[in-house]
């Protein structure tokens, strides 16, 4: 079994029926009371059993059966995404209202409103390393609820494991996973992805279970690979910290790739910005005489940013990649008092 994967899978939809084809097994929601639906909400509000989410979008029943097939196969907590419309039925007319969903996508990918509303999910990303997707493809993307989920999350999934699982007719699967890339910019994405088409659909039970073996191999060395830089926000605007390869930096690392640290910074001395992170990571101090733009590790637990010059007993972060040192200082906001600072990958 599998457990501790951080993975998100993408299913893709063909936009040829029998790609997915309708097998009435899509789920329908009971008449219950009002008092038994509370009680479902409350029930579906739960906190993770693990560290890896699959995320998945199910038109026809095709993505849903993938989805079980990789649970048999591992431990992993499920969330389903469903357009907030319900009752569309996405292959009348020869895709009509899908196909007008990916234009509108397709013409403007950085407006909110191009993507069709979806239901409230009960998941935080935050919470996992990986994510597992489920999506189909429609007209050679990604379907659009499942793109409208990634519009919403796709920033929260900085650092984590990504992992594509495709499925259609025979459509390439390309355009989709450029859509997985653009909607998770900073997502670290595994290099394999499988595609489960027509060819091969009977044998996907085989495919999955052996593309998770795969994955999983593909998941820790991606985990265990250090990145050569971190970012720092201030105000809305962000830098590149080239990161020294040290246990310090790799416990930031690890600390970053769940979720980015905020923290309040004020000036000291009238040469750098210090705060406390709120945690303490390894140090290994030694005598440094810092310069404008280094990043450093103070007392465990201290992150301070230098916009001048000091000698002391610290370990080192890394540099921030700035222009000249009155862009620094007015990126720190030197001498204005405190800032909120935010660390991410």
């Amino acid at each position: 079994m599998l457990r501790t994967l951080a993975i998100s899978l993408i299913l893709l939809f063909s936009p040829v029926l029998n790609s997915c084809e309708k097998t009435g097994e899509e789920t329908t929601v009971p008449d219950n009371s009002q008092e038994e639906q509370q009680e479902q909400e409350k029930e579906q509000q739960v906190e993770s059993a693990g560290k890896t989410l699959i995320a998945y979008y199910s038109f026809s029943g095709d993505c849903r059966s993938i989805v079980a097939s990789i649970t048999t196969n591992m431990d992993a907590d499920v969330l389903e995404i469903q357009p907030a419309e319900e009752g569309l039925d996405y292959a009348a007319n020869n895709y009509a209202i899908g196909s007008s969903l990916i234009a509108a996508i397709r013409e403007k990918p950085n407006n909110a409103a191009s993507y069709p509303a979806i239901k409230p999910v009960n998941r935080n990303v935050a919470d996992y390393d990986t994510l597992i997707i489920v999506t189909p493809l429609w007209w050679s993307n990604m379907a659009a609820p499942m793109q409208s989920y990634l519009f919403q999350e796709g920033s929260k999934m900085a650092g984590k494991t990504i992992g594509l699982i495709v499925s259609s007719y025979s459509s390439s699967i390309s355009s989709v996973v450029a859509d997985a890339q653009r909607l998770i910019p900073e997502g670290i994405f595994v290099k394999e992805s499988l595609w489960i088409n027509n060819a091969n659909r009977s044998g996907k039970d085989a495919l999955i279970k052996n593309w998770l073996s795969s994955f999983s191999n593909q998941s820790s060395e991606t985990q265990s690979t250090m990145p050569e830089h971190i970012k720092i926000s201030v105000g809305g605007k962000t830098i590149p910290i080239a990161i020294e390869d040290n246990n310090a930096t790799m416990e930031l690392v690890k600390v970053l790739r769940k979720a980015p640290v905020s923290y309040e910074a004020n000036d000291y001395g009238g040469f750098e910005k210090v705060g406390d992170l709120g945690f303490s990571l390894p140090a290994s101090d030694t005598q440094i005489s810092t310069q404008p733009g280094d990043v450093i590790l103070y007392s465990g637990n201290q992150i301070v940013l230098f916009y001048g010059t000091n000698s002391w007993s610290y370990t080192r972060i890394g540099k921030m990649e700035y222009g000249t040192l009155d862009e620094l200082k007015a990126f720190l906001k030197a001498g204005q008092g405190m800032i909120t600072v935010t660390l991410s990958l």
